[in-house]
């Protein structure tokens, strides 16, 4: 049953005397609910989502880490650091003795766990300090970073800072010695509040000045450097990009690319990025080749996973590690990151590829679909 049109609103009685009809009665509260609704979506729809970026805020105390990544450059030290990561499937523990000598770099070596020390290894290594200009540029476009007060590492007074997303949660934060500037303790947080990724000194001070003196050549830590591989300019990268390798700009909303280095290994080329978000780092290498699945199932901590319609190699245990094959590439992931940032690196790689005979079809319509552009 169709029923009749209403009247035109100037056919309509308006009158004080009658009460509305029904169906005044419904419009009247429609437009209410549309009142309300226009009311509160805009106060909705201003609420800041954890991934916004950048987060609102002034940042404050961006001036405290500039200086503090500085004194690190500059500062000779030695001590014995405590690093702790945790994955899905625990925490792992080390400690670390290092020594920095300026414009030689910085060299580590593992503690041994009777309570002896490993011998430092020959050469140091500038190509990874603790606080530089670009992870600082990556922190100050993701977070806003504000001071938090003060506490003790290793016994001396340092000032805190941390970094908040867009909704007011801690990302990380920062110890940084109030004496010399040098940061002393680091820690990612996950979206749940717990840390992931802690870096701290349980002792510091000043190097042998003969070690200083010996070592301020520098050459140890440019053959170390040379060791990574050479680093590639944006135009090297648009050109491998262009024959056919996934290097992204960015593999998270708060991950981007900082660093990118090749080097030739004997079964092809290996493209080394390194992404950060300020906090945490999440290196990815690209390899011609295929992947040696028999000598990855020997490997403890190792395990095999189904996932995105092939097998990819995990292990969750600490550092976070990812590897699989695809389309004659072997794509690994190496992180200290939140587990989110490692899932959200691994959408933004090729899949693996399928078992058998049939992930060699899917290849060939993935390259079909390519030529045609579909």
């Amino acid at each position: 049953m169709v029923s009749a049109p209403d009247r035109p609103l100037s056919a309509r009685h308006t009158g004080g005397g009658a009460a509305p009809g029904p169906r005044a009665a419904v419009l009247v509260v429609l437009v209410l609910c549309c009142a309300v609704l226009l009311a509160v979506l805009p106060a909705a729809s201003a609420a800041p989502q954890a991934d916004q970026r950048p987060a609102p805020g002034r940042d404050g105390a961006m001036k405290v880490l500039r200086r503090a990544a500085q004194a690190a450059r500059d500062v000779p030290y030695e001590g014995v650091q405590a690093i702790s990561i945790t994955g899905p499937a625990g925490t792992e523990h080390r400690m670390v003795e290092v020594e920095h000598v300026p414009g030689a770099g910085l060299r580590v070596g593992l503690v041994a766990e009777a309570g002896g020390e490993h011998p430092l290894p020959p050469g140091r290594s500038a190509a990874f300090p603790a606080l530089d200009e670009a992870m600082l540029d990556a922190l100050a476009e993701n977070y806003r970073v504000t001071g938090a007060g003060g506490g003790e590492v290793a016994g001396r007074p340092a000032r805190i800072v941390e970094a908040l997303r867009a909704d007011g949660s801690t990302a990380g934060r920062f110890w940084v010695d109030r004496e010399s500037g040098l940061p002393l303790r680091r820690e990612s947080v996950d979206t749940a509040g717990r840390p992931v990724h802690t870096v701290e000194f349980t002792t510091i001070g000043e190097p042998d000045p003969e070690d200083v003196r010996a070592d301020s050549g520098g050459a140890g830590a440019a053959s170390e450097a040379d060791a990574w591989g050479r680093s590639l300019d944006a135009g090297e990268l648009r050109r491998l990009r262009e024959r056919g390798w996934r290097l992204p700009e960015r593999i998270a909303w708060n991950m981007r690319l900082v660093e990118a280095r090749s080097a030739q290994a004997s079964t092809g080329r290996v493209v080394h990025l390194g992404y950060t978000d300020g906090l945490s780092v999440v290196s990815v290498f690209v390899q011609q080749g295929r992947l040696d699945a028999g000598s990855l199932e020997a490997v403890e901590g190792v395990h095999a996973v189904h996932d995105r319609g092939g097998t990819v190699y995990v292990g969750e245990s600490g550092r976070q590690l990812r590897m699989w094959e695809s389309d004659e590439h072997v794509y690994t992931i190496l992180a200290d990151a939140p587990g989110d940032s490692v899932a959200a690196a691994a959408t933004m790689l090729p899949p693996p590829d399928a078992p058998g005979f049939w992930g060699r079809v899917r290849r060939g319509f993935d390259r079909f679909g390519e030529w045609i552009g579909v």
